[in-house]
């Protein structure tokens, strides 16, 4: 499918912002919705080069929310052929094959990438307005509202350096914003004054999305982070916690392999975004900390563990978060059936605070089992399925290799061992009610 941005040179939003368009070679017309208002008066006038970013990261995702995968020749992979309007076309084409195949790689599609030079300023100060209020600030970091985020989110803030951090959340719905303003405000009451926080929405306009698989997530939220970033410094890191495990999401069965698995920061994506980062001088170091650790480590080696186990519950990790018909527990934040859940279940229990009964549903007590015949089930057999094989680090080195080669890849195919383990052993903390998992020996 060829797509095309749009620039109107007519309309301009208030807060300063081009009006930029998404049309489809089917008719179909998408606004991108990115209030600026926030991200200007907290870091001021953008460099072009990471407007650029933001721009070509929100087009992304908006058209990753838009094309339905239903339509492609296998249902699945869409052809995605994109002309997008930039601030300065040369760096752009110079880095346009290698950031396709790394959308390519993050989503399952096949992208195409052209750009073109925009017909007029995609930002332009506006005439009426507080002047930007720019703080201080050491570090940045991605805020999702999820309990690795938490976690990291408080190693930072229980260390002298940085001195101060800006959080920033994405969300394009109000359930993800919410929990993250809770989290933050309940941050503030031990680390007052350490940090700042913004909520960016990425959408788009006026029709809702038809996609939910989302796989390019992870690029808007990453150009977030380093358009915050750049305003106050090259040298000034972005931080991105998520757990090695679910960072690598080995295929649990063999249908989950390829794209059908998520990548949001898979070490091998994430190579690829510093090497495009670095072809288009944006320079700020990447870090995600958390990459050789399991969940359960992260929260065990944390440096404020009283902090972040009385915050944990009111974090989300949840990727089935709307689909409550069949929770026993619908108030609760975590459906305890999905991966995410299974995953930060057994951590929790690692660091011995697991309890079901904050849960949708508690899996170990049979509320729900692996012969229940209900998608909810899905990932609940995956898992077990899995760890009813050996696990080995060379069986998990062949896994890796079968998707991408890179860097330390041995050191993460010892980090998934030691997590399977951390599953592994949770499970065996209680029988599930239609039968036992049988322990599968393990290097």
């Amino acid at each position: 499918m060829k797509i095309e941005t749009i620039v109107k040179s007519d309309t301009r939003f208030r807060d300063g912002l081009a009006d930029i368009r998404i049309k489809t070679e089917l008719g179909q017309e998408h606004q991108l919705d990115l209030p600026f208002r926030d991200m200007y008066r907290r870091c001021g006038v953008p460099s072009r080069r990471a407007l650029d970013l933001l721009i070509v990261a929100g087009v992304c995702y908006i058209i990753d929310k838009t094309v339905s995968r239903a339509d492609a020749a296998d249902g699945w992979t869409r052809q995605l052929e994109i002309s997008i309007a930039v601030s300065d076309t040369e760096p752009w084409k110079l880095v346009s094959r290698e950031l396709a195949e790394t959308l390519t790689f993050l989503t399952g599609d096949v992208w195409v990438l052209d750009f073109y030079q925009s017909p007029v300023p995609l930002f332009e100060v506006p005439e009426s307005g507080s002047e930007p209020l720019i703080s201080p600030t050491q570090a940045v970091s991605l805020f999702s509202g999820g309990l690795d985020s938490l976690a990291g989110a408080v190693d930072l803030l229980s260390s002298a350096v940085p001195e101060k951090v800006l959080f920033i959340g994405h969300y394009d719905s109000g359930g993800p914003k919410k929990i993250q303003g809770e989290l933050a405000s309940r941050l503030n009451e031990h680390y007052p004054n350490r940090f700042g926080i913004e909520h960016i929405r990425v959408s788009h306009r006026p029709s809702k999305g038809v996609e939910e698989t989302l796989r390019s997530r992870s690029f808007v939220f990453i150009a977030l982070g380093l358009y915050a970033a750049q305003a106050f410094g090259t040298n000034t890191p972005l931080y991105m916690f998520e757990n090695g495990l679910i960072a690598l999401n080995v295929p649990l069965t063999p249908s989950r392999r390829g794209s059908c698995s998520t990548r949001t920061m898979h070490p091998y994506y994430l190579h690829k975004i510093r090497g495009v980062m670095s072809a288009l001088g944006i320079s700020n170091p990447i870090f995600n900390p958390y990459a050789l650790k399991t969940k359960g480590e992260c929260l065990t080696e944390c440096r404020n563990r009283e902090i972040l186990f009385q915050l944990a519950d009111t974090s989300v990790s949840c990727s089935h978060a709307s689909r409550r018909q069949y929770w026993k527990r619908k108030s609760a934040n975590n459906c305890g059936y999905c991966v995410p859940c299974i995953f930060r279940r057994a951590a929790l229990r690692a660091a011995g605070l697991d309890r079901g009964d904050v849960y949708g549903m508690d899996v170990l007590t049979g509320e729900l089992t692996v012969d229940d015949q209900l998608e909810s089930s899905t990932d609940l057999r995956a898992v077990t399925d899995f760890l009813r094989r050996p696990c080995t680090v060379g069986a998990i080195r062949k896994e890796l290799l079968a998707t991408a080669y890179f860097p330390d890849l041995e050191a993460h195919a010892e980090m998934a061992c030691r997590g399977f383990a951390e599953l592994r052993r949770w499970f065996e903390s209680a029988s599930l009610k239609s039968e036992k998992l049988t322990t599968a020996e393990h290097a």
